[in-house]
């Protein structure tokens, strides 16, 4: 677990704790490492909920399934992403999505009673740990309104505007990589991979953007935002 703790300890769930204390943390609340395989699923839409976890190797991703079978990514799980806190404090522990690994992944599994059983020392760290769950679960609802953005955009092309302005303002960068493969990609924006790969193309082609597999140039950031407005 020493490693793991290395891995983890930059986790906003751990802010402003020592080591010692995030050591205690997982002591207390029995946390353990599982490995996952290539779209496992680690657990499903209405499955009751009682832990959550930290993305300690690979990718995940929370995927909405509708009627029709259509699979959409909610959003995706990268190193040092959290996972099942959001159910945490909720009086409802059904999960609204499936959660699948992308390849070969490992987590780290902490079970959400360390919200609500202090230990035998009533160690002080219980306040810091509550303190940092609810400023991230504050930031989950930022998170989604900006998803709410994204697919509120008219067209296809508005989507891919929101989407990729949103990278330009995280990476402070014109030049960056889409963190999404491309048919992950289009599940997130709840389109078809070929509609994607043609907009895409349709936009390099009127030099808005330069897209090289993964790696994505603005060149006209203007006429980008005209278009996620």
């Amino acid at each position: 677990m020493e490693n793991i703790i290395d891995l983890i300890k930059e986790n906003r769930l751990f802010a402003n704790m020592t080591i010692d204390e995030i050591k205690m943390v997982l002591n207390c609340s029995k946390a353990v490492v599982l490995d996952f395989h290539e779209n496992q699923v680690i657990f499903e839409k209405d499955d009751k909920i009682k832990k959550m976890g930290i993305v300690i190797e690979g990718q995940l991703n929370l995927v909405s399934q509708k009627y029709n079978g259509t699979r959409v990514i909610v959003t995706s799980l990268e190193k040092n992403d959290l996972f099942g806190e959001a159910l945490a404090f909720s009086t409802l522990q059904e999960s609204p999505y499936d959660l699948v690994s992308s390849g070969n992944s490992k987590a780290l599994i902490i079970p959400h009673s360390i919200f609500f059983t202090m230990c035998r020392e009533n160690c002080d760290f219980h306040k810091t740990l509550i303190s940092n769950m609810l400023a991230i679960l504050s930031d989950k609802i930022v998170m989604l309104n900006n998803k709410m953005n994204i697919l509120n955009a008219e067209t296809l092309k508005g989507r891919i505007s929101v989407y990729l302005l949103s990278l330009h303002k995280k990476t402070n960068s014109i030049i960056f990589d889409m963190p999404m493969k491309r048919q992950e990609l289009a599940e997130f924006l709840n389109v078809k991979r070929p509609s994607l790969s043609r907009e895409l193309s349709n936009m390099q082609q009127e030099g808005i953007i330069e897209v090289y597999r993964s790696t994505v140039k603005i060149k006209n950031i203007e006429r980008l935002k005209e278009l996620a407005d």
